[in-house]
């Protein structure tokens, strides 16, 4: 499928593992220039040159935490430098941590809302000029099947991701005019460090070994088996080319059939 997207250029972030990862390496594969973004230099670095070397497209990396808003402008600053623009956000970051209403304080609620919603309503409030000048953008923002199926013992995940996924429809009308997609995808089913560690407290919590955690939770997974990033990728890759350009606005769950809402 020809994608006709290459010499765009991406803004990845939570892009040194998993998810991010995979995407980066999709987008670079059809000939989309990247910047990515994560908070460990020594992998990020790695990926970097992994995807330039596999690649050959211009790869540039820079570590940042996007719960700050100081590192989201020096973010975005050095991708505007590095690329020249930036035609594609993605937006990827790790989840807030698991715990029920009563078992969270102030802080969590705090950190939670920094780095999942905040993170992604700073970086889009800062790539849309440029999107609009240029007539043509993609922003894609990663979340969870939380967001549409909220589950009591992820409430943070389910609270920030859900508001999102309404920033998102809310400015797809807006900017759809002007060129830009807008949309989110929910993975599940995925197994990355982010699902193993939530297994993992599971584990220890419920003296259950971690092997009988994974091998039950994927048997809940319709398809029988959990996904792999490059899964995701595929869609992300697909939603960002010229093929995808007149989807906007949509929350779409990559997950196997996991989520049994009909909306």
């Amino acid at each position: 499928m020809k994608t006709d997207i290459a010499n765009r250029c991406a803004l990845i972030t939570g892009a040194s593992k998993g998810m991010g990862k995979a995407i980066a390496h999709g987008l670079a594969r059809e000939g989309v220039d990247i910047c990515i973004v994560a908070r460990n230099e020594e992998t990020l670095a790695s990926t970097a040159k992994d995807i330039e070397s596999e690649t050959g497209v211009r790869v540039f990396w820079k570590t940042g935490d996007v719960s700050k808003p100081s590192d989201i402008r020096d973010i975005f600053n050095f991708a505007c430098e590095k690329l020249g623009k930036v035609d594609i956000l993605l937006n990827n970051a790790g989840g807030p941590k698991p715990g029920n209403l009563l078992s969270l304080s102030e802080d969590d609620w705090s950190a939670a809302i920094d780095q999942t919603l905040r993170s992604v309503i700073r970086l889009t409030t800062l790539a849309v000029p440029g999107m609009m000048e240029r007539k043509w953008g993609r922003i894609i923002t990663i979340t969870s099947t939380v967001a549409k199926e909220p589950s009591a013992t992820m409430v943070l995940s389910a609270t920030t991701r859900a508001g999102v996924t309404a920033f998102t429809k809310s400015l797809s009308s807006d900017l759809a005019p002007q060129g830009i997609t807008v949309n989110t995808v929910g993975p599940g089913g995925v197994l990355t460090d982010r699902l193993r560690g939530l297994l993992e407290i599971r584990s220890k919590s419920e003296d259950i070994p971690l092997d009988n955690l994974l091998h039950e939770n994927q048997k809940i997974i319709p398809m029988g088996r959990y996904a792999s990033p490059d899964e995701i990728a595929d869609y992300v890759v697909f939603l960002c080319s010229e093929r995808g350009r007149y989807i906007t606005g949509t929350a779409l769950c990559v997950d196997g059939g996991l989520t049994k809402g009909v909306f």
